[in-house]
């Protein structure tokens, strides 16, 4: 979450606008929840939804799962509600009125959990809990949660005693040579509390940052390898700021309820060199016969890595269909984007059946799309295009219920003027769709009841909009749920508006979020400092609530 490496490209803005998006009418939906997770913003502080300043109240980049035994439901998020806000105070002392930057040594890894999907608690971040003190262990977001059976204390596993949480996330780690590892910690209580972490990227190098992780637990109890946990990211050995290092997808695997993992594993050729054929956004799920997929993408395809031995032994990566990453920034907006895939099985006994949803560039904006497999990821359907009117559609998320319904939930974006950036000239709303094992495909259903507006995200260094890397979905038998950030309660600010303007205008080089370094292309002279339009201080000319994103979670009835 720190230091970006992952999309690797610079996000740029063509103006800024202030027109208003008038609300439209409300559209009929199946959503019968939609609330805020990270309940209250700060934990322990009720107040705090109102309260929080930037950066305390910016969360975003959402996971959520669901225990298979008690129903109860467990999301995460980057979440800086540790972080204190701009400027000087008790916690950043004498500094420069305008710096919101990340505090060192605070993590960003939060918890929230539901007994209903109706209900949520704020749990504070993993760097909370008693067993990770003392560990030099700080979590950097990027969280994933899945779910699994519980060790038996034989070497095996099972449902019998309930389940486990496994938490995979980012982290600085003492000690650790690279820039970036990643950990796993796990939960017998449904998240009330959490084990010391175990750092998965036990092979690294000086100069190595990982990063996009996943987490996947083989959750069948017919398969051979029920309860492993596999964990894929991409490994960027250089660190380079133009993207022409290598950047393999590895994985590794614990057979011990993630208390250890072996080796890492590379799935695909490391070398990159600017040929356009780097490989990120890595996604794991596991068949009901104990199959694992990796899927990820590279170049202008999604690929697919399979292992049917418990991963030890991994094919070479076939294509599932074919992306054209969407917009860097959406017309209209400019915070990043991506076009990863997420994948998900049939969990149904003796299913063969794979299915994976990604963004898409066309003529008429982003649009998701949906693959299907019915021989273990061996041949793959045409992708078929799920999106449609409701706007540039991104951030995918897919699961597939136990009856082997398929749910899809996304964002789309719609601006007032695609040509210009700012408060009030685009919304963002989540939709979704369904497909019926066997059956069609639903029309998009909206699943948010307000819709955000992207200019009240904003990086910590105020240089662009926020709204992180992806969303995810979960599937009960008669309803599902997609978490996602959200900004309602959120506002705008013109002075940033035109901060970001001026550092367009002007040819600065924009950092990804987490950096407060400027580089002027032309001249190397700091005009972000120095010129006629300097860095905002937010708690002095933007309104209180710039800078909100909270975790929303949405609940429809298919």
């Amino acid at each position: 979450m720190r230091t970006r490496s992952r999309s690797r490209r610079l996000i740029s803005l063509v103006a800024v606008a202030v027109t208003v998006l008038a609300a439209g009418p409300a559209t009929a939906t199946t959503a019968v929840v939609d609330v805020q997770a990270n309940q209250p913003q700060v934990q322990g502080n009720p107040t705090s939804n109102t309260s929080a300043r930037f950066p305390t109240n910016k969360q975003n980049e959402t996971t959520i799962a669901r225990d298979p035994v008690s129903g109860v439901m467990i999301a995460g998020a980057n979440d800086e509600q540790r972080q204190p806000p701009c400027g000087p105070g008790p916690v950043r002392g004498t500094t420069i009125a305008s710096d919101c930057s990340f505090f060192p040594g605070i993590g960003t890894s939060g918890i929230y959990t539901s007994p209903d999907g109706v209900t949520w608690t704020n749990r504070g971040l993993l760097d909370d809990q008693a067993s990770w003190q003392g560990k030099g262990v700080l979590s950097d977001g990027d969280p994933v949660i899945a779910f699994g059976p519980k060790p038996d204390g034989r070497g095996g596993f099972s449902y019998a005693n309930g389940a486990r949480a496994y938490y995979s996330s980012l982290a600085s780690v003492t000690g650790s040579k690279g820039f970036e590892s990643i950990i796993v910690s796990s939960s017998d209580n449904d998240g009330a509390t959490w084990s010391a972490p175990v750092v998965v990227t036990t092979k690294t190098s000086s100069v190595d940052f990982n990063d996009k992780n996943w987490i996947g637990v083989d959750d069948s109890p017919a398969s051979p390898f029920f309860g492993r946990v596999y964990v894929s990211w991409t490994e960027f050995r250089s660190n380079t700021a133009t993207g022409n290092g290598s950047e393999p997808i590895m994985v590794a695997v614990s057979t011990d309820g993630s208390q250890s993992f072996g080796a890492p594993k590379q799935l695909s050729p490391a070398g990159n060199n600017g040929t356009g054929n780097g490989r990120q956004g890595s996604a794991v799920t596991t068949g009901p016969d104990g199959t694992v997929y990796v899927a990820f993408e590279q170049a202008s395809s999604q690929v697919l890595t399979v292992s049917r031995d418990g991963g030890q032994k991994w094919s070479g990566a076939a294509p599932i269909g074919p992306v054209t990453d969407i917009d860097a920034a959406i017309p209209g907006s400019n915070f990043r984007t991506s076009s990863f895939p997420a994948i998900a099985a049939d969990p149904r006994p003796g299913s063969t059946t794979l299915y994976a949803t990604w963004a898409t560039k066309t003529a008429a904006g982003g649009r998701i799309v949906l693959a299907t497999s019915t021989d273990r990821g061996g041949h793959w359907t045409a992708p078929q295009t799920v999106s449609g009117a409701e706007g540039y559609a991104f951030f995918p998320g897919i699961d597939v219920a136990p009856n082997g319904r398929v749910d899809v939930a996304y964002q789309a974006l719609v601006a007032a003027n695609p040509a210009v950036v700012g408060t009030g000239n685009a919304k963002i709303d989540s939709w979704a769709v369904t497909k019926s094992a066997g059956g069609a495909v639903s029309a998009p259903v909206k699943i948010s009841t307000a819709s955000s507006d992207p200019a009240a995200s904003a990086q910590n260094n105020l240089q662009l909009q926020f709204w992180g890397d992806y969303a995810s979905v979960v599937s009960g038998a008669d309803r599902a749920w997609y978490v996602y950030t959200d900004s309602r309660a959120g506002a705008g600010c013109p002075a940033v508006d035109a901060y970001q303007k001026f550092l367009h205008d002007t040819g600065v080089t924009l950092r990804e979020d987490g950096e407060d370094v400027f580089t002027q292309r032309s001249t190397g002279v700091n005009t972000a400092l120095a010129g006629p339009v300097s860095k905002p201080a937010p708690g002095l000319v933007c309104p209180a609530n710039f800078g909100n994103t909270d975790v929303f979670v949405a609940s429809f009835t298919p």
